[in-house]
């Protein structure tokens, strides 16, 4: 197996040269040991509050190979209701810009009536102090997109545990 940046070649029989690399993904530090295995969540109901559907369709293609049931809104209220009417939900993914109120304000709303259901903050528009400002409204996270799967994962599972 190579280690990112090495290179290995071979020749056939014919002279014709083979060549194989590894890149590394300047974003994430090499972990031989670490395996992607996507986790098993048959039994966990996500909310994503998500109003662009290119970023909600990530999310639910991430959740998907983990057998994860998921309920969709594109604006703050809907899900507000939803939570507000009891139903059974194991988190909620909450983008921070959406069309009828901004997720703070949906996150302190949600936190009024249920502070158990963890809540993952996210958005593309990472402006400093938006990591307190989730916290301090109620999210028990945040994840700056882009979201890669690796650490949307590692994320999900530390606070499903």
């Amino acid at each position: 197996m190579l280690a990112p940046g090495q290179v290995s070649s071979t020749a056939s029989e014919r002279d014709n040269p083979q060549f194989a690399f590894l890149m590394q993904d300047s974003h994430e530090e090499y972990n031989p040991k670490k395996v992607a295995i996507d986790p098993e969540w048959k039994d966990k109901t996500f909310l994503i509050v998500e109003d662009v559907p290119s970023n909600f369709q990530l999310l639910a293609a991430y959740l998907s190979r983990t057998g994860a049931n998921v309920i969709h809104f594109d604006r703050g209220m809907p899900a507000f209701e939803w939570i507000k009417a009891g139903k059974p939900i194991d988190m909620i993914l909450m983008d921070l810009r959406l069309p009828d109120m901004n997720g703070i304000a949906v996150t302190r709303m949600i936190r009024n009536i249920n502070s158990r259901i963890p809540v993952i903050a996210q958005t593309a528009f990472a402006m400093q102090g938006d990591r307190e400002r989730c916290l301090d409204a109620g999210c028990n996270d945040y994840i700056a997109k882009p979201i890669r799967k690796s650490d949307f994962l590692e994320l999900v599972t530390r606070h499903l545990s």
